[in-house]
């Protein structure tokens, strides 16, 4: 669990972290405001299911943390309304994929709904062999970029790109993969199991793990288990967002702001004037002097929240630039 630090300095002098007359800081009409973790169904793609989410239910603003390929399946997280503020401190959270791999066939898009580009069935390994495969690829790595992705180059889609049939060179990435499992296997299907950090592709880790098979391999059926500490157990299927919309209990699976950021560390306001110079976005200068010293250079944001456990902003105590905001107040 994080340390929590009451705050309760006090002075008349305050440095402005934002500007009260913006619409950051206008009132609204109460709403609701949190994380809400998804299952998404196979067959639709990330940006659907929130638009029908967001329909469903009536928000004014909702977007996803991470996108999930539309054969994918699993934990979709979506923040409502404010949250939307934050959305970047969720996407960086590690993730947990089991998938299904036919070895043998590869595809151009690395999957199943690609064109088969080689196949291979004088290779089959044993199991010995995938273990010891599979065992080489955790830890730090460069990754390609899969052909078919959504990353950017020269300004297009490399997707884009690939069905024009136009070849660039691909771009690399460091990633790490903190474990990755053997779950089952009986040629030519094995299941496998892996944590790893923001930015993997599974797709090419199920493609390069062939290719050092030797056989080659593309994903047949992928499933996020976990983004971050939200897992299945906390998922909810579209279907159940429709029943709950009509009597309100989808409110009950709307994650509370402050507990979406649980990786962040926290500091607790108890005193009620440095409360309410806070909504109009003011921090004390001498209580930032008092508290800044707490954290690490190399920490971004802490959670400033409320005694009874709301959000009420983010506070960057040492920003990476000048120009950089240091606070992002909360409507309470």
């Amino acid at each position: 669990m994080r340390e929590m630090f009451p705050i309760t300095a006090q002075s008349s002098t305050a440095s402005t972290g934002g500007n009260p007359s913006r619409p950051d800081f206008a009132m609204r009409e109460k709403e609701p405001s949190g994380l809400l973790v998804l299952d998404k169904p196979e067959g639709m793609t990330s940006s659907t299911l929130v638009t029908r989410v967001k329909r469903l239910l009536g928000l004014r603003k909702a977007g996803h943390c991470g996108t999930l390929d539309p054969f994918a399946t699993g934990v979709l997280l979506v923040c409502v309304n404010q949250a939307t503020r934050f959305a970047e401190q969720l996407t960086g959270q590690t993730k947990v994929y089991r998938f299904t791999a036919r070895l043998g066939i590869e595809t151009d898009t690395l999957d199943r709904t690609g064109t088969v580009v080689r196949t291979r069935d004088d290779v089959v390994p044993s199991e010995r062999e995938l273990l010891e495969a599979v065992r080489l690829h955790e830890g730090t790595q460069v990754q390609e970029v899969p052909r078919y992705a959504a990353v950017k180059v020269q300004g297009k889609r490399l997707y884009e790109l690939a069905r024009k049939g136009i070849d660039v060179e691909l771009p690399r990435r460091e990633v790490h993969i903190h474990r990755f499992d053997l779950i089952s296997y009986r040629y030519p299907e094995v299941v496998l199991e892996t944590k790893c950090s923001k930015g993997t592709y599974v797709r090419q880790l199920a493609a390069d793990l062939g290719r050092r098979l030797g056989c080659g391999a593309h994903v047949m059926h992928l499933r996020r288990l976990a983004c971050g500490p939200f897992g299945l157990e906390r998922a909810s299927s579209l279907e159940q967002m429709h029943d709950g919309a009509s009597d309100g209990s989808w409110l009950a699976k709307l994650v509370p702001m402050a507990d979406a950021l649980s990786h962040l560390p926290a500091l607790t306001i108890e005193d009620g004037q440095v409360l309410s110079r806070l909504r109009y976005g003011q921090l004390d200068a001498d209580w930032e002097a008092e508290h800044s010293g707490r954290f690490s250079r190399r920490v971004g944001p802490v959670r400033i929240v409320t005694a009874d456990g709301r959000l009420a902003a983010l506070w960057w105590p040492w920003p990476e630039s000048e120009h950089q905001r240091r606070l992002r107040v909360f409507q309470l």
